[in-house]
């Protein structure tokens, strides 16, 4: 299994805005959010989407995927609303992937210790649902500390930030036998416009997810590193892993 065939998605709010149906031509029919009257027919379910997701959103069948394989969660449950062009935060991200582990395979998820992440110096900060996710990430090496030993996971992550996670969550899965993935390609880093924003430490993790199929970037030929990634594309990369994997 590869993840050559997923399909490419653009990180930026401005992409987000002007994407359409066509830029995700490459799925299948039954990809395509129906309008039924009141409710709407996704990946051939009938579902009621949040009230802030249109049914013809190019995001709709990823938000309709992660809600009812429970990855993510409303943003907002009073007013049902997702809120897709919000910016997420690292422990959001890595309670998406804790979350995508666990229904993977929950002996991956099950050995978390959290000694190490006790350490850290804002680990207070961490909200009280995100716990498990921010310990199975820091114990695996997805998520890391930076130079002040702080994790801070209230901050919201950028692109480059969000290919080193992909990175190395791919790594846990093909470790355990659930993926298998192609090594990067350096040299299409170099041609993006902005390929000195690019910081050196992310320039193998963007290398990685340009090739395997999991980013890609911009109309302008730019990468964008440090945009912010939204709950929409965050959705969208969770379907596109499980769509690749068949599940």
């Amino acid at each position: 299994m590869t993840f050559k065939q997923v399909l490419s998605f653009f990180l930026t709010g401005a992409t987000v805005l002007s994407m359409s149906a066509t830029a995700l031509a490459a799925d299948t029919a039954s990809d395509v959010a129906e309008d039924t009257g009141a409710n709407t027919v996704v990946d051939g379910l009938e579902t009621a989407l949040p009230a802030d997701v249109a049914d013809t959103a190019w995001y709709a069948p990823a938000v309709h995927y992660v809600l009812e394989q429970g990855l993510m969660d409303l943003a907002a449950p009073v007013d049902a609303g997702f809120w897709p062009l919000h910016a997420v935060s690292r422990q959001a991200v890595a309670d998406a992937l804790y979350r995508d582990a666990k229904n993977r395979d929950e002996k991956l998820t099950a050995g978390a210790a959290g000694m190490g992440i006790r350490e850290m110096a804002d680990y207070a900060d961490i909200g009280q649902d995100y716990y498990l996710a921010m310990t199975f990430c820091f114990d695996a090496g997805i998520l890391t500390g930076d130079d002040e030993k702080r994790l801070r996971p209230g901050k919201t992550v950028s692109r480059e930030e969000f290919a080193a996670m992909l990175t190395r969550y791919l790594g846990l899965l093909e470790e355990n036998g659930l993926t298998e993935t192609v090594p990067g390609d350096g040299m299409a880093v170099q041609e993006f416009t902005d390929a000195s924003q690019i910081s050196d430490w992310a320039a193998d993790s963007v290398a990685f997810c340009l090739k395997n199929g999991l980013m890609n970037g911009n109309t302008d030929g730019s990468f964008a590193p440090q945009g912010n990634v939204l709950r929409a594309e965050l959705a969208q990369v969770l379907r596109n892993i499980a769509s690749d994997a068949g599940r």
